[in-house]
């Protein structure tokens, strides 16, 4: 029942919401699976114990989206202390990164995941507050918090156990694509968004799709190596076909501007490709990690 609470919850959340509201705001349902479900089996992959403190923080996080009705600057306060959770450990395990005699990656593919997970934590407050960074509209801003807490604090979990289990340059490689991927993608939204040619955002975007490939690859391989326990492998091929059809709308998405395809749009984005990425790869591979370590 214990495990079972914070899906009841989510679920619980979006009965409450109704589906008019999710319709149209449908990231902001990812976002919360993400705090309810993702982070938590995150931060004990990467050693780390989910206290009541951070539940209490995800609790106050679902109210501060729950409040839709509520002038912007008051529903964005029960955030708080979710992103200062996030901000605090992340600076935390960064500098305790001082304290060892020789970094390794894994150590780095870490804390990037901690600072992902805290970067997504600073666009769902700004998205709450109304605050509009670059002038982006309030719609990128949340999706901007779902892309994060999943596309960069997922994916660099994944590859830092990854590189744990099987170290070799297979893993050293996607160890590193995680530590780059995502600031090159928001990079190249941001020199788009300044009027600059759209061509660095869909290198990026390209790119981040050959590296999220390699973590499939990586998966389906497992997948069939009964060195690993039947139940993690099963939750891992799963995990693993849910993100290659994530990828591909990403890449279609990201050719937007050659190839244009009217059902390539971001409320259809949103909803299938935000789904298979969310409650399909990052539930099923956390929770195939899980099940092995």
């Amino acid at each position: 029942m214990k495990q079972a609470l914070p899906i009841l919850t989510w679920l619980l959340w979006l009965v409450l919401a109704g589906p008019t509201y999710l319709q149209s705001n449908w990231e902001v349902a990812l976002v919360l699976f993400a705090a309810w479900m993702l982070v938590p089996e995150g931060l004990v992959l990467l050693g780390l114990r989910v206290s009541p403190l951070y539940w209490a923080s995800v609790v106050l996080l679902s109210v501060a989206y729950a409040l839709n009705d509520s002038t912007f600057d008051w529903r964005a306060v029960p955030a708080l202390p979710y992103v200062g959770l996030a901000l605090w450990l992340t600076v935390r395990e960064a500098a305790r990164l001082l304290e060892i005699p020789k970094i390794q990656l894994t150590d780095i593919v870490r804390v990037a995941a901690l600072a992902y997970w805290a970067t997504g934590a600073v666009f769902a407050f700004c998205f709450l507050a109304g605050l509009q960074p670059l002038g982006f509209d309030a719609v990128i801003v949340s999706l901007t918090a779902a892309h994060f807490h999943v596309a960069g604090f997922v994916l660099a979990v994944v590859a830092y156990c990854m590189l744990k289990v099987r170290p070799g340059r297979f893993t050293s490689v996607a160890g590193w694509a995680v530590l780059a991927g995502m600031p090159s993608v928001a990079m190249g939204i941001v020199l788009t968004k300044l009027g600059y040619s759209p061509t660095f955002e869909w290198v990026s975007a390209l790119f981040f799709a050959v590296f999220a490939a390699l973590i499939v690859e990586w998966h389906l391989l497992q997948s069939v190596d009964r060195r690993f326990p039947m139940t993690a492998r099963r939750f891992w091929l799963a995990g693993a076909l849910c993100l290659l059809g994530g990828v591909s709308l990403a890449t279609l998405y990201a050719l937007r501007f050659h190839f244009p395809m009217a059902w390539i749009n971001i409320p259809n984005m949103k909803i299938w490709h935000g789904t298979l990425n969310t409650l399909g790869f990052a539930w099923l591979t956390l929770r195939g990690w899980r099940f092995f370590i």
